[in-house]
């Protein structure tokens, strides 16, 4: 979809429509108390950095994502107020949007770059020695992702299922990635203990899980539903030739013929 070429206008159309609707999301229902303690919560935004990147590309889904939650913070007035960690946000979601994009436009290579370098700063850290476990759905998604890569390249284009391992790949791997910088990054601010890693090692797959479905899902039913139409296109614009042939033979049949005839 991101390949999809349209008119600059039309363009800048959908880029708006996307940062209105970035900007709403931030309405949408959190996961609270997500790391085991209070006023903690992922914001369900992290679901549309993904999916800005996957319909938008890895640069223009980046540029929605980043702008949507900065428009919502300068709006709400809170920018000014805004924690070294909440200013970092609009970043991680950007970068959200950098993976799942780059998966999508099946630049492979760097889209694993990123998010392996991300899991390397991790262990990086003093932390990340002690909770070595922590990033280990991480690992397991990108063993997925590089186990069904080949199967991605060579099968989307024949088989559903394998669009929608394509699509949730590059969701999870992008929902991710913005776990990953925002776990780093929350721990070099404020200094989080090891302790606390560790104690939601089963609980943050299911949520960071959940919050990569949906635009998954989403985007996938709209790629079946554009090539329904693409595909209605085509036998409607067939219909049409045929219809034209068909009015000609009788044109030249009753009239040309009459005409002809009467010459003669």
């Amino acid at each position: 979809m991101p390949k999809l070429r349209v008119k600059n206008d039309v363009k800048a159309i959908y880029i708006l429509f996307g940062i209105i609707l970035t900007y709403f999301s931030i309405y949408m229902p959190d996961f609270m108390n997500v790391i085991g303690m209070e006023n903690t919560k992922i914001s369900s935004i992290v679901s549309f950095g993904s999916l800005n990147g996957m319909l938008f590309g890895p640069f223009w889904g980046a540029i929605v994502s980043g702008a949507g939650y900065f428009l919502y913070k300068v709006t709400s007035g809170t920018y000014l107020s805004m924690s070294a960690f909440s200013v970092l946000s609009v970043f991680f979601i950007a970068l959200s949007s950098v993976v799942s994009g780059l998966v999508v436009n099946r630049e492979h290579k760097a889209a694993k770059g990123i998010f392996i370098a991300l899991i390397l700063m991790w262990y990086i850290l003093d932390v990340g020695r002690t909770a070595y476990l922590y990033p280990w759905y991480h690992l397991l998604v990108l063993a997925g992702f590089i186990y069904f890569e080949r199967s991605i390249l060579m099968k989307t284009t024949t088989s559903k299922l394998y669009v929608f391992i394509s699509l949730f790949l590059a969701s999870l791997m992008g929902v991710l990635s913005d776990h990953m910088a925002g776990s780093i990054a929350y721990n070099l601010i404020h200094g989080l203990a090891a302790k606390e890693y560790s104690s939601v090692l089963l609980v943050y797959p299911v949520e960071r899980t959940i919050l990569a479905f949906f635009p998954a899902f989403l985007v996938y039913v709209l790629i079946v539903v554009f090539k329904d139409i693409l595909l209605s296109s085509g036998d409607i614009e067939q219909d049409i030739q045929d219809k034209r042939a068909r009015e000609m033979d009788e044109y030249l049949k009753n009239d040309v013929m009459k005409i002809i005839k009467k010459d003669e």
